[in-house]
């Protein structure tokens, strides 16, 4: 029998059916050690990460399993936590042997590609998601409890992007406060449509040398300003017109996925991820 481990259990029954009887299909749900709950984990002078186990039930079976197994693949996701999951499940039930195989879509053809080309565990992947979570504890772990209390969530966690997150939306609030209102004036002229020009165009009035004083950012003459909207005879020294090409957006990234998720649909990020990991499942995305 071959044992593939997968993160999430929602994969198993589709990569079962893709490998067939030969293979046990298996999922980690996720990190199965990670550091502990007390303290940062890691100490000065030399900041060696401390790991404890968080499914010891999950990884009792996964060790059972690998004992019956000829060969055992480690196949957690393809970035770089999912690359700390699989040295972690090689550590953890002390595999001597083993084969590491990534593919981006759950089809027959990505799976049995991966199975094709397995590899070593990257470490450099794996120190990459150690220094990440080394530095989500030693920048803002004891953020973590006055910002719950703030915001009145006891689960509240800050880390390594929540604590300077937090100082950039303390340092707005507080320059919202101290804002001082001005009024200023500016003008826009708005042009009829006319036999060669099918539409109307309309053109903004930017104040420039000789209408502003010297520090000043806007234009604070009212009177000034009104006798300027009420010019109705003007003569246009230039015209210009260009052809611009946008080019298509870029693939969603987790970050922009969750910002446009955000925006559109008012989703959470758990929501999006939660989502997002049901169509990789079913083979809808990569």
């Amino acid at each position: 029998m071959k044992l593939l481990i997968v993160e999430s259990p929602g994969k198993i029954k589709k990569l079962q059916d893709i490998l067939g009887a030969e293979w046990r299909v298996a999922a980690s749900c996720g990190h199965v050690r990670d550091l502990p709950n007390q303290g940062y984990g890691l100490e000065p002078p030399d900041f060696n990460l401390r790991y404890t186990e968080t499914k010891p039930d999950v990884l009792k079976k996964l060790a059972a399993l690998a004992r019956d197994a000829d060969e055992v693949f480690l196949a957690s996701d393809p970035d770089r936590e999912g690359e700390a999951i699989s040295w972690h499940l090689k550590d953890a039930l002390g595999l001597s042997s083993y084969k590491r195989v990534t593919y981006t879509a759950i089809t027959s053809q990505d799976v049995r590609s991966g199975l094709d080309s397995p590899r070593d565990i990257d470490m450099n992947l794996v120190h990459a998601q150690e220094a990440r979570r080394a530095l989500d504890r030693l920048c803002g772990y004891k953020v973590s409890g006055p910002l719950g209390r703030a915001v009145r969530e006891e689960k509240m966690s800050a880390g390594r992007v929540q604590s300077p997150a937090v100082r950039i939306v303390v340092e707005r609030e507080r320059a919202i406060r101290s804002f001082v209102s001005t009024t200023h004036y500016g003008v826009e002229l708005l042009f009829e449509a006319v036999e060669n020009i099918s539409e109307g165009w309309k053109a903004a009035w930017l104040p420039r040398e000789g209408w502003l004083e010297e520090g000043q950012e806007y234009f604070l003459d009212q009177t000034a300003a009104g006798k300027i909207a009420a010019l109705r005879t003007l003569d246009i020294l230039s015209c210009e017109e260009k052809e611009s090409r946008t080019a298509p957006p870029a693939p969603f990234t987790t970050s922009s996925l969750q910002q446009a998720a955000s925006n559109a649909l008012k989703f959470k990020p758990k929501k999006t991820m939660e989502l997002a990991q049901k169509l990789y499942e079913a083979g809808h995305i990569t």
